[in-house]
């Protein structure tokens, strides 16, 4: 009976060993503390020595458990035929590059796996090739310049305006013999400041010399526009042309400027403008756009609550691809900030594409207004607007900041 009492026991001990999971026991040893000599000769440890981390042990001799991470693969490199179209060490340059963000300051974690570097590649070339092609095309409708020099006296808030001179006039004369004309200026703000020139014999060259004082803080002017109108007086008085200069630049410092005169639009036109970065990310195969800001934005005509947006669409071949907006916003002193990104693939950007930036006011009760659009890509009528498209795509990973005057949709 004893040994089967015995053999029982030893069964029992034997199933509860097998039940009770098996800990791996690790034991780690701390390296002896080095000994380094100080500057003033005095023997310091380096590193952590072993009493502290004794010190941090359970008491009664506990033990601490020990649990092994799970890890996961965070990259998969992706299986193709051949090898990358850009070599290895080029492609860590440009990988560490494109991972930056026009909506953050720190860099962006890439995922390689979404990114298609043939097909980026062949689109690149592409692009490369159509820029050798693009032209900057003027405006064939102009109808002369006028010269003009502004400045701003701080120590008096005083905007100087002096109209200079007109230069190469082609103004239709309506069967007029001796036609006379003078200018009307505006200062977009939201109550518009106006002033007038003399009337002078209409000439191809004309000369006026004249200039305009007016008291008004810098910091609305910078939100504002000036807008000058060509009038002819016979038989009627009309405007035949007009030309707009933004104002954010102005400062102490006399500047001079020669602007184009066109023909005056024959709908209510905004001179609001938008300011738009680009960067163009060949290995993330995307170009990412920003609407950042918009000012000589209009003021309501309505005690009703106004605000402003940005739809961006994507046009080919007569057809809308993408469409895409920004938050509604209220403006402050005439101007607005949204600092909102959009990306979009570069399949949909080639050269028959077109990107529209259009501005939209929106009232309370749901009623929104186009003010304007500013269009972007290959074949931009704009000479600003192409510069920008041509520079961010002749310079992948560059931040292209640039502000557009709005034009009719």
């Amino acid at each position: 009976m004893a040994a089967m009492e015995c053999f029982k026991n030893c069964c029992k001990k034997l199933i509860k060993k097998e039940k009770e999971p098996e800990t791996e026991v690790i034991t780690v040893r701390m390296p002896p503390a080095k000994v380094g000599m100080g500057p003033d000769g005095a023997r310091r440890s380096i590193g952590v020595s072993e009493d502290y981390l004794l010190s941090k042990l359970p008491p009664d001799g506990r033990e601490v458990p020990f649990v092994l991470p799970t890890f996961k693969t965070s990259y998969i490199q992706p299986r193709g035929p051949g090898p990358l179209s850009w070599d290895i060490k080029n492609g860590r340059q440009r990988l560490c590059s494109s991972m930056f963000d026009l909506s953050h300051s720190h860099m962006q974690r890439f995922d390689s796996a979404s990114s298609d570097p043939s097909g980026a590649s062949s689109r690149i070339s592409s692009i490369e090739s159509s820029l050798e092609s693009i032209t900057l095309s003027g405006d064939e409708r102009v109808l002369g310049k006028v010269c003009v020099r502004l400045s701003y006296q701080e120590a008096l808030e005083q905007v100087w305006i002096t109209l200079v001179q007109c230069s190469d006039l082609n103004l239709p004369v309506d069967g007029v013999e001796q036609q006379k004309f003078g200018f009307k200026g505006i200062i977009t703000m939201a109550k518009p400041i106006q002033f007038k020139s003399s009337v002078k014999e209409c000439s191809q060259d004309g000369a006026f010399m004249e200039t305009f004082v007016f008291t008004v803080r810098l910091q609305q002017l910078r939100c504002s526009a000036l807008v000058l109108r060509l009038q002819a007086q016979q038989p009627r008085k009309h405007t035949v042309a007009e030309c707009v200069l933004s104002l954010r630049q102005l400062g102490p410092h006399e500047m001079e400027r020669w602007l184009d005169l066109s023909p005056p639009s024959k709908s209510t036109v905004c001179h609001a403008e938008l300011h738009l970065a680009t960067c163009f990310q060949p290995v993330n195969g995307r170009v990412q756009f920003q609407v950042l800001a918009a000012h000589n934005l209009p003021a309501s005509s309505s005690p009703l609550t106004q605000g402003f947006f940005v739809k961006t669409e994507v046009h080919q071949l007569g057809r809308v691809l993408m469409k895409k907006k920004t938050r509604v916003m209220k403006a402050s002193g005439g101007q607005c900030q949204w600092m909102d990104t959009f990306d979009f693939p570069l399949a949909t950007l080639d050269h028959a594409s077109m990107l529209s930036f259009k501005l939209y006011s929106r009232s309370s009760v749901r009623r929104k207004q186009c003010l304007g659009q500013v269009l972007l890509g290959f074949d931009c009528p704009v000479a600003d607007a192409m510069e920008q498209w041509k520079d961010t795509m002749a310079h992948p990973e560059k931040v292209v900041k640039t502000w557009h005057r709005l034009s009719e949709t």
